[in-house]
């Protein structure tokens, strides 16, 4: 289990450990947002976001069986339907804007995400923000912003919808850091593949289409990539605080600008210069000392 390996690694610190397995989680969001942008030509988002959720917990089904649902017991289930409320919500705003939205552009407006998440985890989870994880909070989205200047003249109903997905997920992360504490990090993601069945399934009602096999393929892999990016992102908020791996997630620019431009041909534009800054704000967390 690459997850337990990295999780157990006896000579690295917590927070390096947290920020690999954010990378890694990068890598997993950013294929899959790929490959909402390519399906949402032919399919609804809403749609997509249904199937989303029902094949991520149907990639948990041989855990289940295997534990004998054992996974599913927790002594905070109202924290865990909120949180799917949310999520869910979230989802439905954040595929809808992927049909609007050039991959890089939306990846990288919704990297204002770490911005709120930082302030929520010092606020409400009462975690000690230091001031250089609020210069790599900083620096990371300044790299976003040079990313896609171009794609910043215009504020359009994508980009909106795109900020309030993520005022919806960071209430989620807050959550699930919360949760973390007391849930495996299988718990939660199963939870919240379960419970964001239920407003997607609402807003699917409205939109159905009847998928072909190689759209319901190609909905199953977006499931099995979003559920090992939370399982990866869950198990980097158990073992780290989630003030310091957070800033690492403007990394998933990187892996969006690479999907973009296999995918959909959309330009690196300048990537070189702001994709330097993310780095400088990841290397930064990683190596300066007094971050524990």
């Amino acid at each position: 289990n690459p997850i337990r390996l990295i999780e157990e690694m006896e000579n690295v610190s917590p927070t390096v450990r947290g920020i690999i397995l954010v990378v890694l989680s990068g890598a997993f969001f950013a294929t899959m947002h790929g490959s909402v942008r390519f399906l949402s030509r032919d399919l609804d988002a809403m749609e997509i976001a249904f199937f989303r959720a029902f094949f991520g917990f149907v990639f948990f089904a041989p855990i289940l069986l295997r534990t004998r649902l054992s996974v599913l017991r927790t002594a905070r289930f109202p924290l865990h339907m909120l949180r799917g409320v949310f999520n869910g919500a979230s989802l439905l705003c954040w595929f809808t804007a992927l049909s609007l939205v050039p991959l890089g552009d939306a990846t990288a407006l919704s990297l204002t995400g770490p911005l709120f998440v930082g302030m929520g985890a010092m606020l409400v989870l009462g975690e000690n923000v230091r001031g250089p994880r609020w210069w790599a909070l900083a620096v990371g989205f300044a790299g976003a912003l040079i990313i896609v200047r171009p794609g910043f003249q215009e504020i359009n109903y994508g980009m909106f919808l795109v900020l309030i997905s993520m005022l919806f997920v960071t209430c989620s992360k807050l959550m699930a850091k919360s949760l973390s504490r007391t849930d495996q990090p299988a718990t939660i993601v199963a939870y919240l593949s379960l419970t964001m069945m239920v407003p997607s399934g609402i807003a699917l009602t409205f939109v159905w289409q009847t998928p072909t096999v190689e759209q319901l393929l190609f909905m199953m892999l977006i499931g099995f990539l979003g559920s090992c990016g939370h399982m990866l992102l869950t198990t980097a908020y158990k073992i780290a605080d989630i003030s310091a791996v957070e800033p690492v997630v403007f990394a998933r620019l990187v892996w969006a600008a690479i999907v973009g431009w296999f995918l959909f041909g959309e330009t690196f534009g300048w990537l070189g210069i702001g994709g330097l800054a993310v780095a400088v704000s990841g290397f930064w967390l990683v190596f300066r000392p007094g971050q524990e």
